[in-house]
């Protein structure tokens, strides 16, 4: 706000000075010049007036609003400050915490398996999206203390959800023709559009820069989107093809790569013009990946499902696919989700694996951690405020969380943005 204002003392300053009789709007020396230069500067217009541009000073990352981060323009700040924290590194090794010692199954009264994804909210609270559960159902970080929501209508009725502008979450329609938003300020829960859909027909979605949630598919073929600047539903015109999709991952271009789960090849939805392009790299189908996440040395690793090997996409070197390891003693239906910790590592969520494990996308170094207990399984986690993982519980009939032992935190700008707050 400082640097807009000044810029307005200075060119009042201008004006002031100025032959008023003049009316040439490319003059410098004319008001109706320095007018529109002033309006260009308070709504942050930075198309060109008379060959002058104005190209306000970049904010920092944390001073950004969560909704502005995943904003071409911004990357080299938000790109800045991540690494900031990844370089304060771990106090130390993880531990996996049950930090409420309620069922997960008494505490939603029916409905299970409960949950599949979990997001963070600019309230601080971390929210679960049901499954099967009733109810959607918020933890605090600070207290650690849970609440039930909203009641949704029905069984899986979406998969996953998405962080919008001003603290909505929208689902994704999963086995229901209803598009639903929940206002975490509000607690609120409102159908915004109806659309006969296939069934399982989209799995999480995609924030974009331009304002849309993309949503991606499963059963369906069509990329639709919620806009929420026209508060409507709209449809990408090129299809995808090759069966379910299971995730979708941003990059600072403005780009969605939908990862193959059945589907054989990851889409590229460039959400700048709406158009599609296919990867010509076969990942085998088969469910063999069900999660991506985009690192901040532009990569997107995809997370494996029954798949061995762990890949990555350079998408700074022509999207080249490159063998970053293989995963301990791999079994199937291994992962289900993947979180960006502050510590720089990414942290895949077990669903039917035995153990959690850690990857570092600096070296491709495969850890594995303590085990998973039980046969607890998880679908998806969020970053709370001070870095730890919660985890979303699917068959799991506790509450945990992983301790990463971030040194470093994310400010609210960087948990919350679209690049990484996601299912």
């Amino acid at each position: 706000m400082f640097r807009y204002t000044f810029a307005l003392f200075f060119l009042l300053s201008f004006t002031q000075c100025s032959n008023q009789e003049v009316t040439n709007i490319c003059d410098v020396n004319s008001d109706s010049f320095f007018e529109e230069l002033l309006f260009r500067i308070t709504t942050k217009d930075k198309s060109f007036h008379c060959g002058y541009q104005v190209i306000p000073p970049k904010l920092p990352a944390c001073s950004l609003g969560y909704e502005e981060t995943h904003f071409p323009d911004n990357w080299t700040q938000v790109k800045t400050e991540m690494e900031k924290q990844f370089a304060l590194g771990s106090s130390g090794s993880e531990t996996l915490t049950q930090y409420k010692t309620n069922s997960v199954a008494a505490v939603i009264g029916s409905g299970y398996p409960a949950f599949q994804g979990a997001l963070s909210a600019p309230n601080g609270n971390v929210y679960f999206i049901p499954y099967n559960s009733p109810s959607i159902l918020s933890v605090n970080p600070n207290s650690r203390e849970y609440e039930l929501k909203a009641a949704v209508p029905g069984l899986v009725d979406f998969i996953g959800g998405t962080l919008g502008p001003n603290g909505i979450i929208y689902f994704s329609p999963h086995q229901n023709n209803n598009f639903y938003s929940y206002n975490t300020n509000s607690n609120s829960l409102n159908t915004i559009g109806n659309v006969s859909l296939a069934g399982a027909a989209y799995n999480g979605g995609v924030y974009a820069p331009n304002g849309k949630i993309y949503y991606v598919p499963s059963g369906e073929t069509t990329i639709r989107y919620f806009d929420t600047k026209t508060n409507t539903i709209g449809s990408v015109s090129t299809l995808v093809s090759g069966g379910i999709f299971a995730n979708g991952v941003l990059t600072p271009e403005g780009k969605i790569y939908f990862i193959p789960h059945d589907a054989t090849n990851i889409h590229i939805l460039d959400t700048n013009t709406e158009t599609v392009t296919i990867h010509p790299h076969s990942f085998g189908g088969g469910g063999n990946y069900i999660s991506g996440i985009y690192t901040t040395n532009g990569r997107i690793y995809l997370i494996p499902y029954n798949a061995s090997t762990l890949y990555y996409v350079d998408t700074k070197n022509n999207d080249n696919v490159v063998n970053a390891g293989t995963i301990p003693s791999a079994t199937s239906s291994m992962f289900n989700g993947v979180v960006l910790s502050p510590n720089g590592k990414l942290y895949p969520v077990p669903y039917g694996y035995t153990n959690f494990i850690s990857i570092d996308p600096t070296t491709n170094q495969i850890e594995v951690l303590m085990a998973k207990p039980g046969v607890s399984s998880y679908r998806g986690g969020a970053i709370g405020i001070r870095g730890e993982i919660y985890l979303s519980p699917h068959n799991a009939d506790r509450f945990d969380l992983l301790d990463t032992k971030a040194n470093g935190q994310f400010c609210d700008s960087l948990r919350l943005s679209p690049y990484w707050n996601k299912f």
